[in-house]
């Protein structure tokens, strides 16, 4: 059922700029066309008409003179080149509206298959916490619980002289010194290269962004977190991604962010936060049913929400017409 409000949700806004360009199309250039032709037909009718019989005025003529039956016989001949010039261009028009259908058919197919993952992810988000919810954040802090191995040798014994290297120095090299030592070279040739950034880096430049109200960089941001997969960060990062989505009026996409963030830490101090904002988003795509399916769950689910978010709650309640 929410697939189906979804599926309407999404379609109208595109289904009707064709049909408003096909419907525009129709009643200016085509009916206007259609309209001298039929004039243009009625004229030669009538013209025809005339030049049979014989007690017209166009028949005398014709009779009488020469030169006028010559009169009628150009008119005819530039009505009908007229009359052919504006069924091509029917054709055209015609033409025309077949390829905008085409067109309308391509993207529908392509919102549709959209409709379908965002429809899937609600139907999961309804139907109660996904049996596999918890175990992102499980990885994530299991991840962060362990410490990498040391790659130093350990220390010599007192009492004993340290071994020296068994590679041989360069031919070129002068004889070695504090200053020319391995150790030494390693630390300049570690301080050459640039630092890879950190999710905890990025997590601070993407809020800082979002502060400025640069919400392409925040999102961006967010992303590149995401992609280090690890760190213990993703779920800050599918939240930050949300919000900034939906401060650009990317509702789709932020409805998908904040159902992960929810997913991932069914349980956080984010859930809250990303249930309003998931309802948020669905109620912008005009999904009011599912919206207010999950602000029934924020309701069941955190009873003891602060006030702040229960205040927010109950605007959005309005916003979707929620019984």
């Amino acid at each position: 059922m929410t697939r189906l409000w979804l599926r309407g949700a999404f379609a109208v806004g595109l289904a009707f700029a064709p049909a408003a360009a096909h419907a525009q199309m129709e009643s200016r250039e085509a009916i206007q066309l259609q309209n001298e032709i039929l004039a243009l037909r009625h004229d030669l009718d009538a013209l025809q008409k005339s030049g049979g019989t014989g007690g017209s005025a166009l028949g005398s003529a014709k009779h009488a003179s020469p030169a006028a039956s010559a009169a009628s016989s150009d008119i005819l001949t530039q009505l009908l080149d007229r009359v052919s010039l504006l069924e091509d261009q029917m054709r055209q028009l015609r033409g025309q509206v077949d390829e905008l259908n085409n067109q309308m058919a391509r993207q529908n197919a392509d919102l549709n298959k959209k409709i379908d993952d965002l429809g899937f992810r609600v139907d999961t988000l309804e139907g109660g916490k996904h049996p596999a919810a918890t175990a992102p954040a499980a990885r994530e802090e299991a991840t962060d619980d362990k410490i990498p191995p040391s790659t130093s040798p350990p220390p010599a014994p007192l009492g004993t002289l340290p071994v020296p290297p068994t590679t041989p120095p360069a031919a070129s090299s002068p004889a070695a010194s504090p200053a020319t030592s391995p150790a030494v070279g390693a630390a300049k040739e570690g301080a050459a290269k640039p630092a890879k950034p950190t999710a905890e880096s990025l997590l601070q430049d993407g809020r800082s962004a979002f502060v400025r109200h640069d919400y392409a960089s925040a999102a961006d941001a967010a992303e590149q977190v995401l992609a280090l997969k690890g760190g213990g960060h993703a779920v800050d990062a599918h939240f930050l991604l949300g919000e900034s989505l939906a401060a650009q009026h990317q509702y789709q996409k932020a409805a998908l962010a904040f159902d992960d963030t929810y997913k991932a830490a069914p349980t956080g101090p984010h859930a809250p936060e990303a249930l309003l904002g998931l309802a948020d988003s669905l109620t912008a795509i005009n999904a009011k049913p599912a919206a207010c399916a999950t602000l029934a769950k924020f309701a069941k689910e955190f009873p003891a929400a602060r006030q702040g978010l229960r205040d927010r709650a109950q605007t959005l309640r309005q916003r979707a017409a929620c019984g």
